[in-house]
C-alpha cells in the first residue's frame, strides 16, 4: 500500500512541474509561439527538454523561464537552434 501512496505521489508531483511549465509557456509570449515544436518529459525527476527552437536567445531563455515556473527540478537541454538557411551573399 505504500509503495502505491508514493507511486500517486510522485506522479502528481510530475503532473504539477509539467502543468507549471505549460503555465510557463501561457505567460512567455516568445517561447510559447514554439511549444508544440518542443517535447519535454520526466525521468527520474528531471525534466528532458527536446526539439527546436528558431535562435539561441530563445533556446538561452527557456531554463531560466522553467525555473520562474517554481520549477527546481534537474532540467536536460537538449533543444537545437534551427539552422539558417539564409546564405549570405557578397556584394
Amino acid at each position: 500500500m505504500s509503495q502505491l501512496l508514493e507511486a500517486t505521489q510522485s506522479e502528481c508531483q510530475v503532473q504539477r512541474t509539467l502543468q507549471r511549465i505549460e503555465g510557463m509557456f501561457q505567460e512567455h509570449e516568445s517561447l510559447g509561439r514554439y511549444a508544440s515544436q518542443l517535447k519535454i518529459s520526466v525521468h527520474e525527476s528531471t525534466i528532458l527538454l527536446d526539439g527546436t527552437l528558431p535562435s539561441a536567445k530563445l533556446r538561452q531563455q527557456l531554463v531560466p523561464a522553467i525555473r520562474q515556473a517554481g520549477v527546481l527540478w534537474r532540467i536536460d537541454n537538449h533543444v537545437a537552434v534551427e539552422a539558417t538557411s539564409s546564405v549570405a551573399r557578397a556584394s
